[in-house]
């Protein structure tokens, strides 16, 4: 079985070379057979939303890429209720203990849980913005766009081909039995 001529074989994966569009169905193609030989639901739910579209841009993809390099949302972060609602619900219980509706202790307890998620959770929020703006504005200027889980990762970068605008699109599976069938999927599928 002979591999089309624009996909080499690496190592750890293939390679993919074509202008936008080639990318895209390339993309789209790779999406559907690791969907279907792959062990991990949740990689390729990410991949999918990650993948390069033809309606989409470099600055789409840079987007979608800093976006899945950050850091993922919190466990404090999903019980937050937003600054007003915390603090609001915080002078609650403060009120009620200090006023000897219920015991001070617990209610002060519980008002300092409040504050503590608060500040937790708007922290991890300041903290992700940044990190966000850190692979946008320097990372990637330097860096191919990137998408990496545990079962598979993909660089995707620009190569100048004589003004002619084309892509590498890397593909890297360390699972040597899984590389290969998709290797072998891809190919006859291309080809």
């Amino acid at each position: 079985m002979s591999k089309p001529p624009n996909m080499d074989k690496t190592n750890a994966g293939l390679e993919f070379e074509g202008r936008w569009k080639d990318i895209c169905i390339f993309a789209r193609t790779f999406e559907k057979v690791i969907e279907e030989n792959a062990p991990n639901e949740q990689s390729i739910e990410k991949y999918h939303c990650w993948r390069p579209r033809e309606e989409e841009d470099e600055k789409d993809l840079s987007e979608k890429t800093a976006e899945n390099a950050c850091m993922d949302e919190k466990k404090v972060e999903k019980k937050y209720n937003g600054a007003k609602e915390e603090l609001a619900s915080a002078g609650e219980k403060i009120k009620k203990g200090v006023n000897g509706e219920e015991a001070p202790t617990e209610n002060i307890k519980e008002a300092s849980k409040k504050v503590e998620r608060l500040v937790g959770a708007e922290s991890i929020k300041s903290i992700r913005k940044f990190e966000r703006m850190i692979y946008e504005e320097v990372m990637l200027r330097f860096n191919p766009y990137y998408f990496d889980t545990e079962h598979f990762s993909v660089n995707l970068e620009e190569i100048s081909n004589g003004g002619e605008e084309k892509y590498k699109l890397t593909i890297n599976i360390p699972d040597e039995e899984l590389r290969e069938t998709v290797r072998n999927e891809l190919i006859k599928r291309a080809g």
